[in-house]
Parts: C-alpha cells; sequence; structure tokens
C-alpha cells in the first residue's frame, strides 16, 4: 500500500481553514491576526465562494445580483468598508402593474425635498393600501426594536403565512413582497422561512442596499489580500479530514492542530458527516440573470432604484404564482448605482429570473428581449447581450427553519474541528462573516485560557 505524500511542508499548522468562502477567509483573517500559523484550502480557481465578478468588455458582471447591505454590525468590524467604496440603490422601487409602471417608496427614506411628491405617488400607486402603509411602518419599526437572536428563535412559520397574520393584503402581498422578497430568497411563492424574512427585512430597515467599486467579489479579496504566499492554497480540494490534518484529492496530506470545514453545507456534509445535524439531500433555488449593454442615452432610466414585476400572480381566481412559466422577477441596473460597473458611455442591466431555464443561451435571450420589450419598448431591440449565468445553487432553499442558529459558534465543537458557512446562520453576508468569527473564537478557546483575550477581541466576550 502506497504511503501518503507530505504537504508541501512538514510542519504542523495551527490551523486549516477547508475552504475559501466569506465564512472561511473570514475565520482565517481572524486567526492569522491573532498570530496563529494557517493555511486555507480552496477547490475553486479564486477566493469568495458564491461571491464571484468577472470583467467582460469593461463591464463588472456579478454571478446573479447581489448586494451588500449597509447596516450589518459585524461585516462593518471585519471589512473596510472605506476601501470597498460602496454606493447604495434609492430606497423604494418601480412596480409593474399590468402594462403601467408605479413609483412605490418609503418618504420618511426620501430627501426632504421629495418627500412630498414621493409619498403622493406611493399613495396613488395600486400597490398598496393605505392600512398596507401603515402597517408597514408599524412593522418594521418592530422588528428594529428586536435583537436578532429574538427574530432567528421565531421560526417554523412560512412568510406568506407571517405576512397575512401581520395584517398586510393580497395586494401588497402579490404585487410587492412576491417580487422583492422573491428576488432576495430566489423564491416568490413567500413559501421562505418567516425568520429568514424578518431578519432581512429588519436589516434592510437599518440600511441600503449597496454595490462595491470592485464588484461583489471585492469583498472576500479585501479579506486575504495582504496575506503571505502559500496561505491561501487554490485548485485545492480535500478529500476527507484526518486524525492529524486533512487529506488532499490527490492524496497529499497537510497536518494541523484545527481544523475549520467552511466549505458549504453539501461539502461540510460530506467531510464531517453525522457530527452536522443538517438533511442529507439539501435542496437549493436557482437564479438566471441576463446581462446587458446599452448606449447611456438610450437607458430607460438615470435612478438607481430597482423594477420589481408586480404580475408574477395571475390575476385569474386562481391566483396561481408564475413560478413555472418564464417570468422576469426584477431588472436592476448596478452601473447608475456603482459608475464602475460600466463604461462612461454605458449602462449595465441586470436582468434577473428565479430559476434557472432549461434552453440554450440564444433562444434565452430571445425570450428576455420579448419579455423587456412589454417592459421598456422597441429600444430593447438594441441592448447587447454580454453574458448570462444559470446559478443552480444559488441559495439554500430558505423555505426549511434554520437548522443550527447558535450564538455559542460552529456545529462539531470537540476542540479539534469546528464547522462554519451562511447556511449555519442567515444566508446573508453577515451571516458568513458572524459564522467564521464564531469558529475562529472556538479554535482560540480551545487552544486554552492564555488565548482567550484573542478570542473576545474577535467576538467580544459572551
Amino acid at each position: 500500500m502506497t504511503s501518503p505524500r507530505l504537504g508541501p511542508d512538514s510542519r504542523i499548522h495551527d490551523a486549516i481553514v477547508v475552504g475559501a468562502g466569506l465564512a472561511g477567509l473570514t475565520a482565517a483573517k481572524s486567526l492569522i491576526d491573532a498570530g496563529l500559523d494557517v493555511v486555507v484550502l480552496e477547490a475553486d480557481e479564486r477566493p469568495g465562494g458564491r461571491l464571484k465578478t468577472d470583467r467582460v468588455d469593461g463591464f463588472l458582471l456579478d454571478h446573479g445580483f447581489q448586494v451588500y447591505l449597509t447596516g450589518y454590525q459585524r461585516a462593518k468590524e471585519v471589512l473596510d468598508l472605506g476601501g470597498l467604496k460602496l454606493k447604495s440603490f434609492h430606497p423604494g422601487a418601480m412596480v409593474r402593474i399590468g402594462n403601467t409602471w408605479h413609483t412605490v417608496k418609503d418618504p420618511i427614506r426620501s430627501p426632504w425635498n421629495r418627500m412630498l411628491s414621493d409619498a403622493i405617488r406611493t399613495l396613488q400607486a395600486p400597490v398598496a393600501t393605505w392600512n398596507d402603509l401603515w402597517t408597514l411602518q408599524r412593522y418594521r419599526q418592530s422588528l428594529m426594536r428586536l435583537p436578532v437572536e429574538e427574530i432567528l428563535k421565531s421560526r417554523g412559520k412560512s412568510t406568506l403565512e407571517r405576512l397575512r397574520e401581520v395584517g398586510f393584503s393580497e395586494r401588497i402581498i402579490d404585487r410587492f413582497f412576491r417580487p422583492f422578497l422573491g428576488g432576495i430568497f430566489l423564491d416568490s411563492s413567500l413559501n421562505i422561512d418567516s425568520a429568514r424574512m424578518e431578519y432581512v427585512f429588519r436589516e434592510m430597515g437599518l440600511s441600503t442596499a449597496a454595490l462595491p467599486a470592485g464588484g461583489i467579489q471585492a469583498i472576500p479579496e479585501q479579506l486575504c489580500r495582504s496575506w503571505k504566499p502559500g496561505v491561501l492554497r487554490l485548485n485545492t480540494t480535500v478529500a476527507e479530514i484526518t486524525d492529524t490534518g486533512v487529506k488532499l484529492s490527490d492524496g497529499t496530506q497537510i497536518h494541523g492542530m484545527q481544523v475549520v470545514v467552511a466549505t458549504e453545507a453539501s461539502g461540510a456534509k460530506r467531510l464531517l458527516g453525522d457530527r452536522l445535524p443538517i438533511p442529507e439531500k439539501l435542496s437549493w433555488n436557482a437564479t438566471t440573470c441576463v446581462y446587458f449593454a446599452i448606449d447611456r442615452s438610450s437607458a430607460p432610466t438615470r435612478e438607481p432604484i430597482l423594477w420589481l414585476n408586480g404580475n408574477l400572480v395571475d390575476p385569474s381566481p386562481k391566483g396561481q404564482v408564475a413560478s413555472e412559466s418564464f417570468a422576469i422577477n426584477h431588472v436592476a441596473f448596478p452601473s447608475l448605482v456603482q459608475p464602475s460597473y460600466a463604461p462612461r458611455d454605458q449602462v449595465l442591466a441586470s436582468v434577473n429570473i428565479n430559476r434557472s431555464i432549461p434552453m440554450d443561451t440564444d433562444a434565452l435571450v430571445s425570450e428576455v428581449r420579448s419579455e423587456l420589450e412589454h417592459w421598456f419598448g422597441w429600444t430593447v431591440t438594441h441592448w447587447r447581450h454580454l453574458r448570462t449565468y444559470q446559478v443552480p445553487c444559488a441559495f439554500i432553499n430558505p423555505s426549511e427553519p434554520l437548522w443550527s442558529y447558535d450564538p455559542r459558534g460552529g456545529l462539531d465543537r470537540n476542540g479539534r474541528t469546528v464547522a462554519c458557512g451562511d447556511y449555519m446562520q442567515t444566508s446573508s453576508i453577515e451571516g458568513a462573516i458572524q459564522s467564521g468569527l464564531l469558529a475562529a473564537k472556538e479554535c482560540l478557546l480551545s487552544r486554552g485560557q492564555s488565548n482567550s483575550l484573542g478570542a473576545d477581541r474577535i467576538l467580544g466576550k459572551r
């Protein structure tokens, strides 16, 4: 029998982090900052997990529509937000009802010189009743007063049930919440666990949705930019966790005192087995994102705001959600928010559908153009297709309650192996960073009392 090969160095690392998504990068950075010798192993060709950005013809194309919420508390402690040069969408949306666009904004968050006009246009829109608007304000304020931990404990009920329980009308549920929340969770049916929805709703009430100047991938890249060569090892797949560290797919062994499993959920399940109490088969929500380049002079808007499809529910008595038929959920123009997303004389359009589309790219783009012509008119024929991203595993199905939300740390706390990932928290950028911080704290605390001060600096005393 062939002996396993040793790694590129024979030393024993303080910690091995498996996975360079946001949770793994955060855990690794925290441990490195605490003085530990860390190696990060990533199977992909670049760090970041699902936070990816491509440069195409001078445009920045994120893999699917993604934003950073400026109110994230843990994230702002870890990231240099000034370095990301964030710029935000305007709060509110344009909502398409029938063939007409209507403005829906929160006048309280509008500039003072536009409060009255935004309030009037919102009240005139056939999207919400007066009672809905009043209920919306009270509901948001009640969530903003609750600690995050309290919100995430109240799980097990669908978002649709919860919105009806709060007192919202079917009108605002179908015409606003379905496309708005559907764009976040990639599920217009609103079968989302209400705890997840209320967490996001709370965060959005405290912040704005923003884009980094370098694209969404700038967030993970910032975390590992200052690392020494050899700390981050890309194109490196871990096959199993061993008694002395990990074994790679090519048989190479890397030794470490502790192992942080920071892969996505199915990968963590493969490595940790029954020690990670999540379902064997995970259900994912998919997304399709089609990007177009538009001459700035012919762009349908200059305002950095979302354009939502308020026609997702069949107006017939059956009221079926258009989940199985072709339907655009929303359109965004990222370069109107963050100018770096497009060349100066161009505008970037991001067209988003809440599922994978089983057709070739040319046919899909033709279908999208046809739909967009109903939205924005004949000038869509001049929009230039840049690239299409079909992401089948974009978001773990949020209809399940949070399996493991635990403010104390990772699941597999045996002193040597700890798991982390956004699936263990709130399935968000904040959740991934929070989970990585908790994993790093567990690693430091398990190393003895001498490192407890370093652990406290990472996440505060608990």
